[in-house]
């Protein structure tokens, strides 16, 4: 069975850091009927673990409400499931208004906030029985997001997309200081839609690209059909520093990238991809008439 909700009230004399473990247990709380607890910090501090101060097991699954007593934006929650505090299962941001997030065994909340001085957090925490986590995870649909691929270009040459027939696979890394895949690459050719996409069966995808280090020098994107690897120009004459148009890359789709010789050693390009869900970008076309 699940437990009753209980609810926290922290009041803290300086901004929450994110990192510093919040020194406070059971016996520093004053306890109102059992189920409302008020604590007060006057040092630095930002992280809770999952036992809430002892007065739940660390080892069962939670539904956590949190609150602030500011709306500044750049205030926020994060659920952290590893030591790197930017390693996270959710964020949200903090306002008066409640918000949940699901907290499991090992997790850990982080919070910064921006005020300046002090602020105050409430938390309404309950213990999730079989089926309320059933029902939590038939509800939580995955949200989208999106993929940032930068490919850094050495050698002194820049990006072409020919010969078509090349198939060109940057060997990404994920860099997450960056939150971004890096590949350093001097590959030819054209690359998978299927490398790209954020989809197994590469249902297709949105794609924009931007260039730096060319200089005076200009880009073009491309798309190659998957049949007869015939390109088409998207966009051509990309100055440097400038996001192209948005292309559409189909399943079996190839994306080409070509470039002037770089300014220096080293020319990027960044792409930013978002997945198209089915029948997205048909409904779009129809409502636009085309």
């Amino acid at each position: 069975m699940a437990s009753e909700p209980i609810a926290f009230r922290i009041d803290s004399m300086v901004d929450w850091d994110g990192v510093t473990p919040v020194g406070l247990q059971r016996s520093d709380f004053k306890v109102y009927d059992q189920r409302y607890y008020v604590g007060l910090i006057e040092a630095p501090a930002g992280t809770f673990t999952a036992d809430f101060f002892g007065v739940f097991s660390a080892l069962t699954p939670k539904l956590v409400g949190v609150a602030s007593s500011s709306s500044n934006p750049m205030s926020v929650l994060r659920v952290v499931s590893a030591e790197d505090p930017d390693v996270f299962r959710d964020e949200v941001e903090l306002s008066p208004r409640m918000v949940h997030v699901p907290v499991f065994p090992g997790d850990r909340l982080s919070v910064v906030t921006h005020e300046g001085g002090g602020s105050s957090l409430e938390f309404v925490v309950t213990e999730l029985s079989d089926r309320e986590h059933i029902e939590l995870a038939t509800v939580a649909a995955p949200r989208p997001v999106g993929r940032r691929i930068r490919i850094i270009r050495t050698g002194g040459t820049g990006f072409t997309h020919e010969p078509t027939t090349e198939t060109w696979k940057p060997a990404m890394m994920w860099d997450a200081s960056l939150g971004t895949l890096v590949a350093y690459e001097v590959v030819n050719g054209v690359i998978p839609a299927r490398d790209l996409c954020m989809s197994s069966r590469a249902e297709g995808c949105y794609v924009s690209v931007r260039f730096s280090g060319l200089g005076v020098g200009e880009g073009k994107i491309l798309v190659a059909d998957g049949h007869l690897r015939e390109a088409f120009v998207v966009q051509e004459g990309l100055k440097n520093g400038a996001w192209s148009k948005v292309a559409f890359l189909g399943r079996d789709d190839f994306l080409g990238l070509s470039s002037s010789v770089p300014q220096g050693a080293a020319v990027v390009c960044d792409i930013e991809v978002a997945r198209v869900a089915p029948g997205e970008r048909l409904r779009e076309r129809y409502a636009r008439g085309g």
